[in-house]
């Protein structure tokens, strides 16, 4: 129902044509590497207002915080999707074995995971992530509101910014983040795999 309420507003605010662009930005949203700090530069430099963007990707986060905390096991049963949601605990318990401080933090680690735009740090594993910290359902949803909002507003008003008040064409910024989300981890992984092994003592 509000995913639906979103098409329905995008529909009204916006002929078929432009709604229908505002939809498939959103909809990329869901495929890797694409996230807030690539999709909201993207819609700004289409023509869209920061704040149409970004409310609609912290829209976008309710809808998905909602369906994973209300369906989470119901999820899990289900054969692609509980492969994904296991692949997400998996990659959640490392996080945390790497973050600590986020078990001791809690809702302000899980603000904080939500706020920062890294790869796999959105609503979806977000739930998951609360899930696993045993976190009750509206403190998971309220530390995924809190921080898709300030993540998804400081990235919108930032490249506003550039480009109202300096003038910076925002394609380039877009390549500049897509070389830094895509490219940069190519080359890392590449002088990973090509970095000759260390030599085991017997």
């Amino acid at each position: 129902l509000i995913a639906g309420a979103l098409v329905g507003v995008l529909f009204w605010l916006y002929d078929d044509t432009t709604a229908l662009q505002l939809g498939g930005l959103l909809l990329l949203y869901f495929i890797p590497p694409a996230g807030k700090e690539s999709i909201i530069p993207a819609g700004i430099a289409l023509g869209f207002p920061f704040q149409i963007m970004c409310l609609s990707i912290v829209w976008v986060d309710i809808a998905c915080c909602l369906f994973m905390i209300w369906n989470f096991e119901l999820i899990c049963n289900v054969p692609y999707l509980g492969n994904v949601i296991r692949y997400l605990i998996r990659k959640g318990e490392l996080y945390l074995t790497k973050h600590r401080w986020l078990e001791q933090l809690y809702f302000i680690g899980l603000t904080l995971f939500v706020f920062f735009p890294l790869q796999g740090t959105g609503s979806v594993s977000g739930s998951v992530i609360g899930k696993m910290l045993g976190l009750k359902s509206i403190e998971i949803f309220g530390a995924i509101l809190i921080g898709s909002f300030l993540s998804s507003f400081l990235i919108g008003y930032s490249v506003y910014a550039l480009q109202e008040y300096l003038d910076i064409n925002i394609w380039y910024v877009l390549v500049v983040v897509m070389f830094v989300i895509i490219v940069i981890p190519i080359l890392s992984y590449g002088f990973y795999k090509t970095k000759p092994g260390k030599k085991v003592c017997a």
